[in-house]
């Protein structure tokens, strides 16, 4: 295989394969951990929104 005008052997060439492939599996890891990152600062909010709703006080009463 000639790439560049640059002559690869077999093993050359499943040397770039196994490369490609591995920046593909770690691009997909690091997105899948940006992705759970969200997730968890977003579920932490609600929880947080949702302790902060159960401690104010109704104002809805005929006094409030």
């Amino acid at each position: 295989m000639e790439l560049f005008g640059r002559t690869f052997d077999a093993q050359q060439v499943a040397g770039l394969v196994f490369m490609l492939a591995l920046l593909a599996l770690w691009g997909n890891v690091l997105r899948a951990q940006l992705r759970e990152r969200r997730w968890i600062k977003r579920r932490q909010a609600e929880m947080k929104g949702a302790k902060d709703a159960s401690r104010r006080p109704d104002r809805g009463g005929p006094w409030g």
